[in-house]
């Protein structure tokens, strides 16, 4: 029996960079029809660039053994640190949030 997972996307290290400006990782995405929803939605409002929140994993390939990226796309939520019914890694990281990692000193 095929096991039917959500729609998802990886990216791997790419094979050939013919120069510096190739990419570093090429891939792909699928996304669930509630994300492409939300995209039109966004769309339709005169967002000319839509967001949806990304979410991934570091795995390696059980084929090449080679690392990859497992990826996930959701609807994009803005951040709400009253939201308490949410875990932290459920929320999309913000530009205030990589604000706030500079002032933290190590």
């Amino acid at each position: 029996m095929e096991t039917d997972y959500p729609p998802s996307g990886t990216l791997f290290e790419a094979k050939i960079r013919k120069t510096d400006r190739s990419p570093d990782y090429t891939g792909q995405l699928e996304l669930p029809p509630e994300v492409v929803e939300d995209l039109v939605k966004q769309i339709k409002n005169g967002n000319q660039k839509p967001k949806l929140s990304l979410i991934g994993w570091k795995k390696i390939s059980g084929k090449s053994g080679k690392p990859f990226l497992s990826l996930r796309g959701n609807v994009f939520e803005i951040y709400n640190p009253n939201d308490q019914n949410k875990s932290s890694q459920d929320k999309p990281i913000t530009s205030n949030d990589h604000d706030a990692l500079a002032d933290i000193s190590f």
